[in-house]
Order: structure tokens, then C-alpha cells, then sequence
């Protein structure tokens, strides 16, 4: 009988959290920091749909007003949404006279992605918490004969991953070294003209993101909107060919299907070359950027993406909320350095892969993006783990799945790699060690000079920051050596010396090896002086937080 009720319980819980939905439609009472869809009847005006221009009203129970597009779904349907920023009675009006009311409940879902209100170098979402992000290459995960996107996220999210870079409307080619201009705005575009557009390629990452938001609305996604439109190192020439009415239609219907999902930050595009030499790539990124800075209703954050080793093309631009770099082997977060001065979060969307080219794959990946992601942390940013980009798949799977990558025949980098990913392995220590402290990042000040230790400029080694000098962090590698041989020094144990002498009071002393989570408390230390602190682990790189006594 016991067991029969605990089996009628989960049932009853399955049920029940089947019906609460965090994607609500109609007049379902929807949940606050969701989204809410109204489909609309079919609307006159235009043989061709897609031009057909139809606005909504959605009034919030505060009274505050949101006017969206509605988009065009396929056959007779229109579509309307809105980002359920309240809780209470919803109202929506369309331009073609049609009109509902929906409910909405209080959640404890997190909602959009901010820059912090209280500190500009850090994210937040909707609901005041701190954003910890962790970052993971999911460029197809949205193809349409992906059969194991679920198990990718599911994966993802178990090993501490909270954000995915994914290619809204992939086109499933990786032969990037023969791609023609137009070729990945196929996925996109129904004719030469972009006068309508492939329905169906939308609808595959619009039930993508609302599986996600519906079970792990805590995981958030970098939205790469459009195709480089080039080769490599070319200046793009497909968006420059465009009518405006096409880029119009292409960025409107974008954001008219997109924007209301809260787990979502855009990247224009991704690496592109940029400069004088390249007027158009330029003009796509702008004028992308400016679009969506002016008309996406809930603002979300906004970049683009430029090639590796270059600096940040649009600093200052009105339309950027955050930057996104490229660079190699940046373990020692030095290219963050030059943006301290801005009031940005930077974001290391791409260092090295791994398994992809042998010449710069890192030989010790589990360290080596432990390693990237704790510096990048420290330093006020955040970092992202790239493996077998051209293939999207869980990370279990990898080590049974050997991978040949696209490389043409002949080229040094064309190899097959037969072990499984490693660079996750030990992510979810990072994700825990700040959950376990109630710990956030929000405040504090990068500051390397305060800490001596091993390592030099470019290589890794020990990173520091505090908070009004009440409390720090010091990540020591440890590090043998650096670049993509990275490795710790098994025959060294950390020791480093932190200058204290602006610290009053007495500080409570843990030691955290953020390869496996192991922690151990140390003798308190007071402030006001240099102070000496020696690992308790010989061979690893480790954390040392001191915090008030």
C-alpha cells in the first residue's frame, strides 16, 4: 500500500508539473517571467503573408502598455507574443480589432538576462539574482534532424553548464572553407529576394526554445540571429544585395517571434572580420544592432561577434550592452584588461575548441577550461568551453562517437578523435562552490597585484579579486606551463603571499580544489599586513576565499 501511494504521489506531481507550463497560450493563465501567446484569425491585406502587418497591444495589470508585431505561422495563422513581465490580469488588442484577457501567477522563475544594477561588469536576471555564466558551443542544436537535442541540454545543465551559443537557424553545412555568400541564408529565405521565409526552420528553434523554457528556464541562450553572409576573411555580400523591405521583414520577424523568450541574449553574428576593409560586415552588424536596440520591446542584451585576436569593433556603440572577443590561450585573462575602464561585461565567447585542430588543441582539457573559466571569473568576465564544434552532442556520448572533423583532405588539421570530451568534467565545481556560499561576484574588484605567486604574463597564474577588501578570492593554477600544453605542477604545492595591508579584522580562511570540490578550513589570518598562504593539496591548482570572521 506504501508503495502504491508514493506512485500515486509522483504521478500526481508528474502531472501536475506537466500542467504548469512556463509557455502559456490563449486564455491559460500564464506564469510571470514567461511567455504568453495569442494566435490571431487570418488577417487581410497581402497576397504574400509575410507582408502583412498586424500590431498587438498587450496591457499589463500595472496598466503599462507592450506593442508587438504578430508574425505569420504558416496557413492561416498569426501569432502574437509577450514576455509576462507582472503578474495579475493581461488585456491584449490587435490592430485588426480582435482582443482577449489572460491571467498571470506569481513564479519563481528567473526571467530576462540584465546588466546588474549594482554592478555593470556582472549580469543578473528578472527576479535580482545573480547571473553565473558558464558557458558551453551548441552551434546546431536547433537543426531539425537533431534527434538528441534534448539529451545535449539535459546534459549540459547537469554539468554545471548555464548558457549555450547556438545558431538560431542553422543550416546543418560545416564545410565553411567552400561556403558561397549566400548558402546560409538559404535556411532563412523561401526566395532570392527574402520575400518570404522558410516557416518551418523558425518553428523548429521556436519548439526548441520552449522545451527549454518549459523545463530549464534557468538555462539561458546566446542567440547567434544571422549568418555571416561570407567566407571567412571576405567582406559579406548577401545582406548589402537585400531590398530594405527584405532586412526589414528578415530583423522584424525575428524579434516578433523571438524577443518575448526571456532566457535569451543576442549576438548579431559570428566571427566576423570588421574595419575599414570591410564596409559590409560593418553595415550588418550595425544596422542589425541599432534595429534591435531600438525595437526589441524588452531590450535584451546585444553584441556581435568578431574574429579571433581582434579588439571589440563597436566600443562605445549605443546599441552593444555587452562584448564578445575571440582569442587563444587566454589563460591568464589579459584581453579583459583594456575594457576595465567600461562599464560592460566581457564575454571570452571562444578560446581554443576541443578536439579540432590537433596543432592547438588543448592536451589537458579538464584543467585547462577549469582553468579558463575561473580566470575569466575572477578577472570580471566570463569564458565559454567549445568541443567538436561542427557536431552538437552530449557530452556522454562522445567517447563512443568518434569524430573525422571537416577539414579537407590533405590539411595537417584533418584527424579523427576517438576519446570522449573531457573540458566539462569539472565545471559543476564552479557552479557549486558559489551556490553552497550564497556567494556572488557583484562588486568586486579585480586586483593581480595584490597576489605573488608562479606565473607570468599570458600564462596562468594566481588571479584575485575582493570586495571592499571584506572578502577574497584567489585562483592559483598552479601551472607547469601554459598555452595549450597547460598542465599543473604535480610536483609543486600552491603557495603564494596576498597583501592584506589595506584589510582590517580577521578573516575566515577555506581552501576549495576546484578539480573535485574538496574544501578544508584554514588557521584565520588578520589583515593589515602581507600574509603567506600554502595550499593544503600538493599538485593542483586551487581557490582560497577568504571572507569575514
Amino acid at each position: 500500500m506504501r508503495c502504491k501511494c508514493w506512485l500515486l504521489v509522483g504521478v500526481l506531481f508528474a502531472a501536475s508539473a506537466a500542467v504548469a507550463k512556463n509557455f502559456t497560450r490563449g486564455a491559460s493563465t500564464a506564469r510571470q517571467f514567461g511567455v504568453h501567446e495569442v494566435e490571431l484569425r487570418q488577417q487581410p491585406g497581402a497576397d504574400n503573408p509575410f507582408a502583412v502587418t498586424t500590431t498587438v497591444k498587450f496591457t499589463a495589470p500595472s496598466g503599462r502598455e507592450t506593442v508587438v508585431s504578430a508574425f505569420y505561422d504558416g496557413g492561416r495563422r498569426w501569432r502574437a507574443r509577450v514576455y509576462v513581465c507582472e503578474s495579475g490580469r493581461w488585456r491584449w488588442q490587435s490592430s485588426s480589432g480582435q482582443n482577449g484577457a489572460f491571467p498571470a501567477s506569481p513564479s519563481a522563475l528567473p526571467g530576462m538576462l540584465r546588466r546588474h544594477r549594482d554592478d555593470p561588469h556582472q549580469w543578473m536576471t528578472e527576479n535580482g539574482r545573480w547571473f553565473l555564466n558558464l558557458s558551453d558551443t551548441a552551434y546546431f542544436l536547433f537543426l531539425s534532424d537533431h534527434r538528441e537535442w534534448r539529451r545535449y541540454v539535459r546534459e549540459d545543465v547537469a554539468l554545471g553548464i548555464t548558457s549555450l551559443r547556438v545558431t538560431a537557424i542553422p543550416d546543418g553545412d560545416f564545410d565553411f572553407v567552400i561556403q558561397s555568400p549566400r548558402k546560409d541564408w538559404d535556411a532563412y529565405c523561401a526566395d532570392p529576394d527574402c520575400a518570404a521565409l522558410r516557416v518551418e526552420n523558425f518553428q523548429t528553434t521556436d519548439a526548441r526554445l520552449e522545451w527549454m523554457l518549459d523545463n530549464y528556464p534557468q538555462l539561458c541562450v546566446q542567440l547567434i540571429l544571422f549568418p555571416r553572409g561570407s567566407r571567412y576573411g571576405q567582406d559579406e555580400t548577401a545582406w548589402a544585395k537585400f531590398s530594405g523591405a527584405a532586412k526589414k521583414l528578415l530583423m522584424e520577424y525575428m524579434l516578433a517571434r523571438f524577443a518575448a523568450y526571456p532566457q535569451l541574449f543576442w549576438l548579431v553574428v559570428n566571427d566576423a572580420h570588421y574595419g575599414p576593409k570591410f564596409p559590409n560586415n560593418n553595415a550588418l552588424a550595425t544596422e542589425v544592432g541599432e534595429y534591435f536596440a531600438k525595437h526589441d520591446p524588452w531590450r535584451h542584451l546585444l553584441s556581435t561577434g568578431p574574429v579571433r585576436f581582434m579588439p571589440f569593433p563597436f566600443r562605445g556603440a549605443p546599441w552593444v550592452s555587452y562584448y564578445h572577443l575571440e582569442d587563444a590561450f587566454q589563460l591568464g585573462a589579459d584581453k579583459i584588461e583594456q575594457y576595465r575602464a567600461d562599464p560592460m561585461h566581457v564575454f571570452l565567447g571562444e578560446d581554443r575548441y576541443e578536439q579540432d585542430r590537433g596543432r592547438f588543441d588543448p592536451k589537458n582539457p579538464a584543467y585547462y577550461y577549469r582553468c579558463l573559466f575561473w580566470s575569466w571569473l575572477l578577472a570580471g568576465g566570463s569564458a565559454n568551453y567549445g568541443g567538436r564544434w561542427e557536431r552538437t552532442e552530449p557530452y556522454s556520448l562522445t567517447g563512443s562517437k568518434p569524430y573525422t572533423n571537416t577539414y579537407r583532405d590533405g590539411n595537417p588539421d584533418r584527424r579523427t578523435y576517438a576519446q570522449g570530451l573531457k573540458g566539462l568534467d569539472s565545471v559543476i565545481y564552479i557552479k557549486r562552490f558559489f551556490a553552497d556560499r550564497h556567494l556572488d561576484l557583484v562588486g568586486f574588484e579585480p586586483r593581480d597585484s595584490l597576489v605573488s605567486g608562479s606565473g607570468g604574463t599570458g600564462q596562468p597564474r594566481p588571479k584575485l579579486t575582493h570586495r571592499r577588501g571584506r572578502e577574497y578570492l584567489v585562483y592559483d593554477p598552479n601551472a607547469a606551463v601554459g598555452g595549450m600544453n597547460a598542465a599543473p605542477d604535480t610536483s609543486n604545492t600552491a603557495r603564494f603571499k596576498v597583501d592584506l595591508t589595506g584589510a582590517q579584522g580577521t578573516f575566515h580562511v577555506e581552501w576549495y580544489r576546484p578539480a573535485d570540490a574538496a574544501s578544508e578550513a584554514g588557521a584565520p589570518v588578520m589583515g593589515g599586513a602581507v600574509r603567506e598562504f600554502v595550499a593544503p593539496w600538493k599538485g593542483c591548482d586551487v581557490i582560497l576565499y577568504l571572507s569575514p570572521r
